[in-house]
């Protein structure tokens, strides 16, 4: 079901996606500085599997070891804070924004409610 606005009942309208944006900013950062510990581990990892190879392979495995801990810290922390921010946009902030009247409001779809709109 497509929203619709309540002040004008127009069919041009945007999500606005507030929360989940400023959500999934927050979350990588957070994920990205708890990923400093994984960096920590995942170097350990990387330097003992680069040992294999030489001295080299303890240098370059312990790098890549940290840069992967880091990623995988930034991108855990991305989609938890996005997933909570999309829970507020749909639950608390107005998240849509009709084009036509400027009018903002919250569309919510579920057995409960299913075609109610609420307008503030």
């Amino acid at each position: 079901m497509k929203p619709i606005c309540p002040n004008c009942r127009s069919f041009r309208i945007k999500i606005k996606h507030t929360a989940k944006k400023t959500g999934g900013a927050i979350g990588t950062v957070a994920g990205a500085a708890a990923g400093v510990s994984g960096m920590l581990s995942g170097a350990e990892i990387g330097a003992l599997s680069g040992g294999l190879v030489g001295p080299a392979g303890v240098i370059v495995g312990g790098i890549s070891g940290a840069i992967i801990g880091g990623l995988l810290g930034g991108a855990a922390g991305c989609k938890v804070g996005a997933n909570l921010g999309e829970i507020i946009d749909n639950n608390i902030l107005d998240n849509y924004c009709c084009l036509s009247c400027n009018h903002h409001f919250t569309f919510r779809i579920d057995d409960s409610q299913a075609g109610k709109i609420s307008s503030n």
